[in-house]
């Protein structure tokens, strides 16, 4: 559900407390007491995990942006693992939007948790008993995944967002998130935001080689480098890895700068540099006939691209850039279906990378 850019939000920030065993009763009179002036919009379940108390206020504010233009039920839980208490608050809010044509405020609910103590257990129970009845659950994890995984959680979850690019270890992140998926059967598809990142990258490099011209030269590239912001190694390693997947690439060894990888007609020399700017700000595939660069400065809404052909010809072409903040990213994310497979064939071939 869409408003116009000129709509109002109507936030309840801080929610009001709720006893656990009363949300639903105090959801209904939540309702009942608006005389009729609002209607209550639900498509999905979407619930946020995130850790500490500091974090529901960001989340929230997210919750509000998310709801401008996807009516669901919000499940924000946050966990204070390490207090020496043993307790669960609850709070509910809404979220509502009123269009320029000033009809009816369209709603969302949103219901909080702070669990302190011990959390694993009580996640998936709190997420199972407050789904809006048999709507698909979308699940935000904003923290690393423990050690050990509620693997039954899993089995309610539609489609499982993460950001690989907060990640302190991607490649231990990864494995503990494959074991505990091969372990049980479920329909959950992995979306990551690191890699919806890349989206509008990945675009404009496809795009350009469409052109048979462009194609052509792609089996001769010796040359890859890329440039991406100090915190976004690991985006800058995803791009590389749809590269080596889509193009068969071999992966032979680190260098001191990047990697090497190897093709059916030779080697490629990969150089990868941490600058300030957009996550990948730069990536550019050569070898010394060709070339074809993608440049994204910083704040900018579009890609510069440029195609140099062995015969002289140079093309240059704006293309658009996408956005970086995390509510445009989910926006781009669930736009799309799909099991992701391209994303899992970029995964396999550079995880060892991260």
């Amino acid at each position: 559900m869409s408003d116009s850019p000129s709509s109002v939000a109507e936030i309840t920030s801080a929610g009001m407390p709720v006893e656990i065993g009363k949300i639903d009763k105090e959801l209904k009179k939540l309702w009942d007491a608006d005389g009729g002036t609002k209607t209550r919009a639900s498509l999905t379940n979407f619930a946020i995990f995130c850790r500490g108390a500091k974090a529901m206020d960001e989340n929230t504010a997210l919750i509000a942006e998310f709801t401008k233009d996807h009516a669901c039920r919000a499940i924000l839980i946050a966990a204070e693992a390490d207090s020496k208490e043993r307790r669960v608050q609850a709070w509910i809010s809404a979220h509502c939007h009123v269009s320029r044509s000033g009809g009816k405020q369209v709603c969302c609910e949103q219901i909080s948790f702070l669990i302190e103590g011990p959390s694993q257990q009580i996640v998936r129970n709190i997420v199972f008993s407050h789904l809006d009845s048999d709507l698909p659950l979308v699940l935000f994890w904003r923290e690393d995944f423990p050690q050990v995984l509620d693997e039954r959680l899993w089995a309610w979850v539609d489609r499982l967002i993460f950001d690989s690019r907060a990640w302190s270890d991607p490649q231990v992140q990864f494995g503990r998130l494959r074991s505990s998926l091969s372990r049980i059967k479920c329909r959950l598809v992995m979306c990551d935001l690191n890699w919806t990142r890349l989206l509008h990258f990945r675009w404009a490099l496809a795009q350009m080689f469409d052109h048979p011209d462009n194609a052509a030269e792609l089996p001769n590239i010796e040359k890859v480098e890329i440039t991406h912001a100090p915190d976004s190694r690991s985006t800058a390693i995803l791009l590389l890895g749809w590269l080596a997947a889509q193009l068969k690439w071999k992966l032979h060894g680190k260098t001191v700068d990047g990697y090497q990888f190897g093709s059916e007609k030779g080697r490629i020399s990969v150089q990868l540099t941490a600058a300030e700017g957009a996550p990948v700000s730069f990536c550019k595939l050569s070898h010394d006939k060709f070339s074809f660069s993608a440049t994204h400065k910083k704040d900018s809404i579009f890609m510069d691209t440029e195609v140099t052909l062995p015969d002289g010809r140079h093309f240059v072409h704006l293309v658009p850039a996408g956005k970086d903040d995390v509510s445009s990213l989910l926006d781009e994310e669930l736009m799309r279906g799909g099991r992701h497979q391209v994303y899992l064939r970029a995964l396999a071939a550079c995880e060892s990378m991260m």
